[in-house]
């Protein structure tokens, strides 16, 4: 009898403590901001004057001045991942290198800037040959599902010296959600 006893307090700690859990998850999840939206409090100056800080998350077709395409996700935590062809590559010329990552912040009036990683390498050896620095500062259209970049590519050694560096221009547009019916 005091076998199961100890056995039901067991159980119950369990599942008061799983109760607990879901719960803490299911806030945490809910203060995240959906695409558009504030986890801030709108009331606050810099949100009322200046826009929604979170109005860059969700994911976006993006297409440089050259014609460059890529995707591009800005996360709500303040993180970037991004893709563009030849990633994968067995030119020695284009060696491949990694998907690109990066964190962004917002800047006021519906200005973002983000700053991008990514590493070439060796597609024999797998050694790194190089990184690329891409930085952004992201202008969201009135519509907020388009937006505008302006950009910096630096390319930099494994010393870590800028070694070439270009300027350009990219437009972006929201990935929109697609119901199957």
């Amino acid at each position: 009898m005091v076998k199961i006893m100890s056995i039901t307090r067991t159980l119950g700690t369990l599942l008061l403590t799983g109760t607990v859990a879901l719960a803490a998850t299911e806030t945490q999840a809910q203060s995240i901001a959906q695409p558009g939206q504030s986890r801030e409090d709108s009331r606050s100056d810099e949100h009322s004057k200046q826009g929604r800080p979170w109005g860059i998350v969700g994911s976006w077709f993006a297409t440089t001045a050259t014609g460059l395409r890529q995707l591009i996700t800005f996360h709500a935590d303040g993180t970037v991942l991004s893709s563009v062809p030849g990633e994968a590559s067995i030119d020695p010329a284009r060696p491949p290198h990694t998907a690109a990552h990066g964190v962004w912040r917002y800047l006021g009036n519906g200005r973002f800037g983000v700053t991008i990683w990514d590493l070439f390498y060796d597609v024999n050896t797998a050694q790194p040959l190089r990184y690329n620095r891409l930085r952004l500062e992201v202008t969201l259209g009135d519509d907020r599902d388009n937006a505008s970049a302006r950009a910096i590519v630096e390319t930099i050694d494994l010393q870590g010296v800028v070694v070439g560096s270009r300027t350009g221009s990219a437009n972006f547009v929201r990935i929109p959600f697609e119901p199957l019916e």
